[in-house]
């Protein structure tokens, strides 16, 4: 090949995709931690920077994507705060990002790297984790002028996605929807004899907080006496929760495991998964028990009825609801057959719906429909 040929090569060469992706969590959660596996499995030629607010958070974040740049900056403390304001849009323009996805805990989280998109003109990309009503009206009259004017609004559930249109004043249809999912486990735990009838081994995972509805669950447990339950995680109501169960007597059988090191599903055996959550988008946890073959037991809010399918994959019950829970799980704990079935139904689903390859075709055909546009 002559020189002018590999100069006329080098010349068509599409240059890496530019991504910056900013979020203004304090404290780990499902929408970082799915932030986390997008570009962990995004194609490697995509030339990342991470960006935010916490220190802490930036690096975890990063370290799903090694090599991936990071910029940490000063939190916004309020609309006054404008030396702040004024440094996230200098260093938007300094990254001269192809694409700014910004990851929303909520609607009304990260509205400063929102703005800072808007002013510097640089196509964005928004991805709404969990529907969230505004704590003040005036949040709504703020956030959506911005809003309505990012490439694409990205929802994790269709549930959210409806819910953003409505809060947000967008076009109906106009958000789209792209499910959450992750990295098919490379190591299982061992699977346990199946249980007898009557009897059941509990997982619940996630953050101890009022949002996840543990204390039903706990309660349920007092109705189940062949069943064990394992709470997998840590947070504010550990204390309470625990009280809670010193109080009922039900010491012998639940047990507080708190948070553990790399994937849950290599280390429980659950028989299934509880989630009598009173607000979700698209839990990570649930895709992750799918996964792993086991079957769920849920609350039928946010995205949740549309992952698990009940009687194929699990049960969906209304939130708050102990009998509900009760009456699933019993029925669970009653038929063994019906759990194994269940078990291979989850993970021939997850595999092909809820994979983070999956998640991360669908968001890079999206950045480059953007780029184009």
């Amino acid at each position: 090949m002559s020189s002018a040929d590999v100069t006329r090569e080098a010349v068509v060469q599409p240059r890496p995709l530019r991504l910056t992706c900013y979020f203004d969590a304090s404290a780990r959660g499902g929408s970082s931690a799915s932030l986390a596996v997008l570009l962990g499995a995004l194609d490697p030629a995509f030339d990342v920077t991470v960006m935010g607010t916490s220190d802490e958070m930036v690096h975890w974040v990063a370290a799903a994507r090694p090599g991936s740049e990071t910029r940490v900056l000063s939190p916004v403390r309020s609309k006054l705060d404008l030396r702040a304001i004024r440094k996230h849009v200098r260093v938007i323009r300094e990254l001269r990002p192809d694409i700014l996805h910004v990851n929303l805990d909520n609607p009304w989280t990260s509205q400063y790297g929102l703005l800072a998109g808007l002013i510097t003109r640089t196509p964005m990309v928004s991805v709404l984790h969990l529907p969230t009503p505004p704590w003040r009206r005036r949040q709504q009259w703020l956030v959506r002028p911005v809003a309505r004017r990012v490439k694409a609004y990205v929802c994790v559930s269709h549930h959210s996605a409806r819910f953003a249109e409505s809060m947000l004043d967008m076009e109906p249809g106009s958000a789209r929807v792209i499910h959450n999912g992750m990295p098919v486990p490379r190591l299982l735990a061992p699977p346990a004899p199946l249980s007898p009838r009557g009897t059941l081994r509990i997982g619940a995972v996630g953050r101890l907080d009022p949002q996840k509805g543990l204390d039903v669950l706990i309660e349920a447990m007092v109705a189940l006496p062949g069943c064990h339950l394992v709470l997998v995680g840590d947070g504010p109501d550990r204390a309470e929760l625990e009280a809670m169960v010193r109080a009922r007597s039900l010491s012998d059988r639940v047990e507080f495991a708190g948070w553990i090191d790399g994937p849950w599903t290599a280390k429980w055996a659950f028989d299934v998964v509880a989630m009598p959550s009173v607000n979700e988008g698209f839990p990570l946890v649930i895709v992750e028990s799918m996964l792993a073959g086991i079957p769920v037991v849920a609350s039928h809010v946010g995205g949740i009825p549309e992952i698990v399918v009940p009687g194929s994959t699990g049960f969906l019950v209304p939130p708050q609801d102990s009998g509900a829970l009760v009456e699933a799980l019993q029925t669970m704990a009653e038929d063994p057959d019906l759990r194994q079935a269940m078990a291979a139904t989850c993970r021939s689903v997850a595999l092909e719906q809820f994979t983070a390859e999956a998640m991360a075709a669908r968001y890079e055909a999206l950045y480059l429909e953007v780029r184009g546009s």
